[in-house]
């Protein structure tokens, strides 16, 4: 899947960079909003993400070209924001059916979480039921803990992801260097919530993120992946615009 990225925020996009664009989507920058519009029916991207903040004039007829080629269903419109929007550009926003708006002047983690959110609500449905990924924010509290296959030493790592097939984490670059594709590692556990899940992995991959693939794993315990993460698909849905940009209580002034 395509995302299409306009912003000119280094930190923004490093972010992005770093911790997003490992997560399998196919993501396309520009620094250029006017160049961006251009190309939009070559791009056909199924997400943009525009920052407010660096193009305050561009987000809307942006928006308005997206519209004429593609769906507010097809293409999903995320506008990034900081403190200093407007209540009308908010109110604008709802009116263009912007999909969703998120933070931009927040914590590193608060964005990724919130990004993670948007993509858990508008672009993973999207995707085979059968190939269907979680993504994991830091409020799930998931763990996965195995030996490491030489020296048996206890490793953790951070979940990233979540699928019926298998589990992609961060680990420590001391941690993931052993992990080379092929590699079997025996009695991994999954914690999730009260309940602890132990399969046999294999590794498949190990660049940004680690990705571990299942082995053995029981059908029950499949099961219960899916229904959890699924219920927690609807909680980490995207704040929505409202909620977002509750309207300020008018405060009275004395009349001189």
């Amino acid at each position: 899947m395509k995302i299409l990225v306009i912003a000119e925020n280094e930190k923004t996009t490093s972010i992005i960079k770093k911790h997003l664009m490992p997560l399998g989507f196919n993501f396309i920058f520009y620094s250029n909003p006017v160049k961006a519009m251009d190309n939009i029916p070559e791009i056909a991207p199924e997400m943009v993400i525009f920052s407010a903040e660096d193009y305050p004039m561009h987000w809307e007829p942006f928006l308005v070209v997206l519209r004429t080629f593609f769906s507010h269903k097809e293409s999903i419109f995320i506008l990034l924001k900081t403190a200093l929007f407007a209540k009308e550009e908010a109110e604008k926003a709802i009116f263009l059916k912007v999909n969703g708006l998120v933070s931009e002047d927040v914590t590193e983690s608060v964005f990724i979480d919130s990004m993670k959110a948007v993509f858990t609500r508008h672009l993973i449905p999207k995707e085979s039921r059968r190939n269907r990924r979680f993504f994991v924010i830091d409020s799930d509290k998931i763990s996965f803990i195995f030996n490491h296959p030489e020296t048996m030493e206890l490793v953790t790592g951070k979940v990233v992801e979540i699928s019926m097939k298998g589990v992609t984490i961060s680990l420590s670059e001391g941690a993931a260097s052993f992990l080379t594709r092929g590699t079997t590692i025996k009695y991994c556990s999954i914690k999730i919530e009260d309940k602890i899940i132990t399969t046999d992995c294999t590794v498949f991959r190990n660049e940004s993120y680690a990705t571990l693939l299942f082995t053995d794993m029981d059908d029950d315990d499949s099961d219960f992946i899916k229904s959890y993460f699924e219920k927690k698909a609807l909680e980490h849905s995207v704040f929505s615009i409202n909620k977002t940009n509750k309207p300020k209580k008018n405060t009275k002034t004395n009349k001189s």
